[in-house]
């Protein structure tokens, strides 16, 4: 497969472009929670595009290489019936990622800042999330069946092993932990709801009932 400059720059750029879309999308919410602010009923921080590896230097550097292994791979190789297997992929990925993000043990972020919420920024990296699964899981394919091949194939394994050092990397630094909601805070006790020797000072030396 020949590898082609050309390719490789126009989806390096347009990956780069969604992203600096999606930061600025961010920015520009003025519902947005602090940056690193405590999540109501935890002790855990409220988490920003910048603060992911996944989408930092996962989706810069691991996506941006697997999307010209993938646009190589569809240039060369797609035909029409391919494509309509490929937006299934899209659309399966993404109803994936909402059911997950959407749910009551997910901590709230960006993209989903509350329980059952989407964000500005949530649906379009929804949407990012499903094209880079469906553009990884085809170079995948490829390769089992021969068709990728080449620089582009080097390219796509590179691509992919920096995306699953930012994946670990995520784990490791607690990013993707579920929500974990704080039990409810010990009430203190009310003297008046004491007995008289509970609430009396002498009570460890008492010498006896009052």
């Amino acid at each position: 497969m020949e590898f082609s400059w050309t390719i490789a720059v126009v989806a390096l750029m347009v990956n780069w472009f969604v992203m600096g879309l999606m930061f600025l999308l961010q920015q520009c919410d003025k519902n947005m929670p602090e940056r690193h602010s405590i999540i109501p009923g935890t002790r855990q921080k409220f988490l920003h595009f910048q603060d992911f590896w996944t989408m930092t230097w996962g989706d810069a550097v691991g996506v941006g290489l697997i999307q010209i292994a993938f646009w190589h791979l569809a240039y060369s190789s797609f035909n029409t019936l391919l494509w309509p297997g490929y937006g299934l992929a899209v659309f399966a990925f993404m109803v994936q990622f909402a059911r997950m993000c959407l749910s009551e043990n997910h901590k709230p972020d960006m993209g989903f800042p509350d329980i059952g919420e989407i964000s500005n920024i949530g649906k379009l990296h929804l949407f990012y999330y499903g094209m880079s699964m469906a553009a990884g899981l085809s170079c995948v394919i490829a390769i089992v069946t021969g068709h990728l091949r080449g620089i582009p194939l080097w390219i796509g394994l590179a691509g992919g092993v920096a995306y699953l050092l930012c994946f670990v990397l995520e784990i490791k630094s607690g990013n993707f932990d579920p929500l974990k909601l704080e039990d409810e805070p010990a009430v203190e006790p009310n003297p008046i709801s004491m007995t008289p020797c509970e609430s009396c000072s002498r009570r460890e030396n008492c010498p006896g009932p009052c």
